[in-house]
């Protein structure tokens, strides 16, 4: 392997992943010791994460102690492009010394508009207007808010396991994520009916493992949850992911949206897709929801339409729901120039032909090398993904299928150990890969091999499972349960 630049020196085009000291290394542990001093405590967990950041290089991760690490964590979705992809950067500083920081929704600038031509242009069919916004949770608030407005019904149909924030008491309580994350926040407001996500892998009232016909989700939301717990005319609207991110990248068949957009149009629901994960190529498509020629009424977009630059969302509807709306969806942050400069640019590189088909590579890649381990691992119960959107499910064994939350920890802190920094959290037994959708295959195909090996070898040895999910504990030096 190449050797690593000093933390302080230029970058160098032949960086490769290694890691040559124990994690934390002696700098990052120092300036961890300096953190918990001053930080809330969530931010004194550092098992999953087990090193300080001296700077990106494309697709790269390099600590403050030389060590360099594969990134496929592409700051949660929201650097798509690598780390600093030139004309995104280029624009964002260029609009920053012409404009400096404004308040879009109030001052308006050409920058601004000349986003939202752009997303409306690579919007689906139907969809003709943009909301600013800042996060994704604040798109999710205002989605919720215009489903409401249109229809004057107050309900809003979402599914356990999903995850739309949780900064806000709305988003804490729609999110239920992978592992119940959320649990300690959740205000469990009004409004809202809870069905579980379609998947194949398990169900609710079966046994062992799948594969299942994910209608059978369908089932109970149209013969329980309409008949005992919510008359269909009091649904404003149903809030989704088109594939389940945090809890685990599943992804529902065509027949499940089938038969929910038959629903929809049936009861006049408006169809809320949550693409704050999923859209802007995540998925291979522009918006994943095109997988299945899904119409949504209000689409819900955050991170990769930042593309590396600066924060930003937005959230767009059709005319009906948009069109005359009094819902405010923005803020003091929202939509700055700089921001919007970033976020056109970002544009620019997904639809430029190569990126989506990079994103096409990346999916093949995993399938050759992480699919087969479901054959050959006992622990492995299910590896999923479309496009660069990639989970691999670990179980105690295939006949339980209960789930393996140990097991995914040892493989994910091996896999740092070893240069590769997936998507992981406490509790959880699905390990996520988000890598950029410009990532270069031969270092994908590394990080993927290397992932593999680390399977096998725990896999050798597994690590005892706590009884139960619900007794996980936090690491030592750490406080949170998530």
């Amino acid at each position: 392997m190449n050797s690593p630049t000093s933390p302080s020196g230029p970058p160098t085009p032949d960086l490769w992943p290694h890691v040559s000291t124990p994690l934390p290394g002696p700098k990052s542990a120092e300036l961890f010791a300096r953190m918990d001093k001053v930080a809330a405590a969530p931010m004194q967990d550092h098992d999953e994460v087990p090193f300080v950041e001296v700077r990106k290089e494309d697709c790269l991760i390099v600590d403050v102690d030389g060590n360099v690490f594969a990134d496929l964590v592409a700051g949660w979705g929201a650097t798509p492009y690598g780390a600093t992809p030139a004309t995104v950067t280029e624009a964002v500083v260029a609009a920053q010394r012409n404009y400096g920081m404004e308040i879009t929704d109030y001052v308006q600038n050409d920058i601004a508009i000349e986003l939202a031509e752009k997303l409306v242009a690579i919007a689906p069919p139907g969809i003709t207007r943009v909301m600013v916004s800042l996060s994704g949770t604040l798109a999710v608030e205002a989605g919720v808010k215009l489903a409401r407005e249109a229809t004057g019904r107050p309900m809003i149909l979402v599914f356990h396991g999903q995850y739309h924030g949780e900064v806000t008491y709305l988003t804490a309580s729609v999110s239920t994520d992978l592992a119940e994350v959320n649990s300690a926040s959740s205000a469990y407001v009004g409004g809202l009916v809870f069905a579980p996500y379609p998947q194949q892998f398990r169900a609710p009232f079966h046994r062992g493992p799948g594969p299942y016909d994910d209608t059978l989700y369908m089932d109970f939301i149209e013969e329980w949850l309409l008949v005992h717990q919510v008359e269909p005319t009091q649904i404003a609207g149903v809030l989704i992911e088109p594939v389940l991110g945090e809890g685990g990248i599943h992804v529902p068949s065509a027949a499940f949206w089938e038969r929910l957009t038959a629903a929809c149009d049936r009861w006049g629901w408006k169809l809320i897709l949550d693409e704050v994960q999923t859209g802007m190529g995540r998925c291979g498509t522009v918006f994943a929801g095109e997988h299945w020629d899904l119409r949504p009424d209000i689409l819900l977009l955050g991170k990769g339409v930042a593309a590396g630059g600066q924060p930003i969302a937005a959230v767009m509807a059709t005319e009906e729901v948009m069109g005359t709306t009094d819902v405010h969806g923005g803020g003091t942050f929202a939509w700055t120039p700089a921001a919007c400069a970033g976020a056109s640019a970002g544009i620019d590189v997904l639809t430029n032909g190569e990126t989506l088909a990079n994103v096409a590579r990346i999916e093949e890649t995993a399938r050759r090398i992480l699919s087969p381990l479901v054959d050959e691992v006992e622990q492995v119960g299910d590896v999923r993904m479309l496009g660069a959107f990639i989970g691999i499910e670990f179980v105690t064994d295939k006949a339980s299928i209960k789930p393996a939350p140990e097991f995914h920890r040892v493989v994910h802190q091996e896999c740092v150990n070893r240069g590769v920094l997936g998507v992981t959290q406490l509790g959880k037994w699905v390990y996520r890969l988000q890598p950029p959708l410009t990532m270069p295959i031969e270092l994908f195909e590394w990080a993927c091999e290397t992932i593999a090996d680390v399977i096998r070898d725990v896999a050798a040895n597994p690590p005892p499972e706590a009884p139960s999910l619900l007794e996980r504990i936090a690491p030592d030096g750490g406080t949170r349960r998530r």
